[in-house]
């Protein structure tokens, strides 16, 4: 007879021990975590590895990796505009960009042409002059016709221009926006607030610092005045906001790191503002030497003296947001430019260069095989477009 419970086709199968089965899985589970946590720590080792040896690589020469055809035109001025670069004289601007096409161009007679850059955007006016040209990437944006002669510019990034003109009882300074369209603007006398010596503006184009000097009981005196031109400004008596007397000091310098941090360099010190919309003295570091030059980029301040010390020529003090010291550079060239550039700071001639991080340590140093008119920045750390006599070369570090 047939047994009822028996399997066809073979033995009967034991059982299924959950528990078993259970564990035999956790078991592999933990084997692939820890597997994957073994990797996960491994490339993270590997990256930190490789990161350092970039960060502390010090790098002594270059190549050419693509070199396009340009030359100057005789007697022009060229400076940096984003990825490309300008070139100006009194008889017009010029745009061109990294492969040596032209981009822009545009006409103009002017005696003294002044040209204030600011990420893509430049203003150019004549110096005594009675108008203002504003361009950005694609060319010409804007034109403004003042009535009384420009004494000096300043742009925000966003294309924003005050204009410091000079009439003849008063000194006003105007607002405009990029298409030439009036924003504001505020009169001042030097009975009142004294003469304008030196103004920055933010990111925005919001907020407008103003140092005036003035004869306070014989004794030269500086002010540093803050202007909010948005909703905050509009409640007080010409925009203004904030202000700071600094007695018997000469203050030539007022920037802006971005859109609410400020900083002005006076004769012997450098006094850190914060707020986007009242600013506030936040710190003030006492200068021991005469300031020959002032660098900044958006989280650094440069502030370059002769060295006293002998260990070099010059010497770079360079300071974070807040006022504190993030380090001091030491060197001999004889530089033609200092620029910011992410975690850098170059310094550079028509022959030489050096490269440094803002917290001091070398790069890069070393020749250049061309007279240099311009060195540039590209989206990457070790890469420059180098601007000669002769052309537009593409140089990786090396």
């Amino acid at each position: 007879m047939r047994d009822s419970n028996h399997r066809k086709g073979g033995e009967e199968k034991e059982p299924v021990n959950l528990v078993s089965y259970k564990k035999q899985i956790g078991r592999i589970r933990a084997r692939k975590t820890v597997v994957t946590l073994v990797l996960l720590i491994m490339l993270a080792v590997v990256g930190v590895v490789v990161f350092t040896s970039i960060r502390n690589h010090v790098y002594t020469d270059y190549e050419i990796v693509g070199t396009v055809e340009w030359s100057p035109s005789e007697g022009a001025t060229i400076v940096p505009f984003g990825s490309a670069f300008l070139s100006y004289s009194p008889d017009g601007i010029h745009c061109i960009n990294a492969k040596g096409t032209g981009v822009w161009d545009f006409a103009f007679t002017m005696q003294a042409p002044m040209v204030e850059v600011n990420g893509e955007c430049v203003a150019v006016a004549d110096r005594n002059g009675r108008a203002i040209y504003i361009f950005d990437k694609n060319g010409k944006t804007g034109e403004i016709s003042v009535n009384s002669p420009v004494q000096r510019i300043c742009l925000s990034e966003g294309g924003v221009v005050a204009a410091v003109l000079d009439d003849v009882t008063t000194t006003p300074i105007y607002l405009f926006y990029k298409d030439g369209t009036q924003i504001s603007y505020f009169r001042t006398t030097m009975s009142r607030s004294g003469y304008p010596f030196a103004i920055g503006i933010s990111e925005s184009g919001r907020l407008v610092g103003v140092s005036y000097l003035y004869v306070d009981n014989g004794q030269m005196t500086s002010k540093v005045a803050f202007y909010n031109f948005g909703d905050v400004g509009r409640n007080e008596t010409d925009n203004l906001v904030s202000g700071y007397d600094y007695q018997g000091r000469l203050v030539p310098y007022v920037g802006f790191l971005d859109g609410e941090t400020a900083f002005a360099v006076s004769n012997d010190g450098l006094m850190l503002y914060e707020g986007a919309q009242r600013p506030t003295n936040i710190a003030t570091v006492i200068l021991n030497d005469e300031v020959r030059a002032v660098y900044h980029g958006s989280n650094a301040i440069g502030l370059v003296y002769y060295d006293k010390s002998g260990a070099g020529r010059y010497r770079m003090d360079i300071y974070d947001k807040k006022g504190n010291p993030y380090s001091s550079i030491s060197f001999d060239t004889e530089y033609d430019d200092i620029f910011f550039t992410g975690e850098n700071v170059i310094i550079y001639n028509a022959t030489s260069c050096l490269i440094y991080t803002t917290k001091g340590k070398l790069k890069y140093e070393g020749s250049f095989e061309e007279k240099v008119l311009l060195m540039i920045p590209t989206s990457y750390s070790t890469r420059y477009q180098l601007v000669t006599e002769n052309g537009i070369s593409l140089i990786q570090l090396r």
